[in-house]
């Protein structure tokens, strides 16, 4: 997990507690004290899954998004004429951008 990723985790867990009447607790949280706590853990958990989708979404648009993506050009015509939205079809199904099951 990226340290974006985990203060934010921590920044959740922290939120909850305080909402749970223990600022005790949320200020280790947010000093970063409090990893092992089961808040934190699964905070992690679930903005660690999120952050990968959210890479995964980002690879493929950042393809989407190159000129040379689209350029008719090229020898064999545009990559998008042979991607056909595959690359989005992979990252929707948790696959891999360039993902080719042949």
């Amino acid at each position: 997990m990226d340290e974006r990723s985990h203060g934010q985790a921590r920044e959740f867990a922290a939120t909850f507690l305080d909402g749970m009447r223990r600022a005790d607790l949320a200020a280790m949280v947010r000093a970063g004290a409090g990893d092992d706590f089961p808040e934190v853990a699964s905070a992690m958990a679930l903005i660690g899954e999120q952050a990968g989708r959210v890479r995964h979404y980002e690879e493929a648009l950042q393809a989407y998004a190159d000129r040379e993506f689209w350029d008719d050009d090229l020898p064999g015509g545009a990559l998008a004429n042979h991607d056909r939205g595959q690359m989005a079809r992979n990252v929707l199904a948790g696959l891999p951008p360039f993902h080719n099951c042949e």
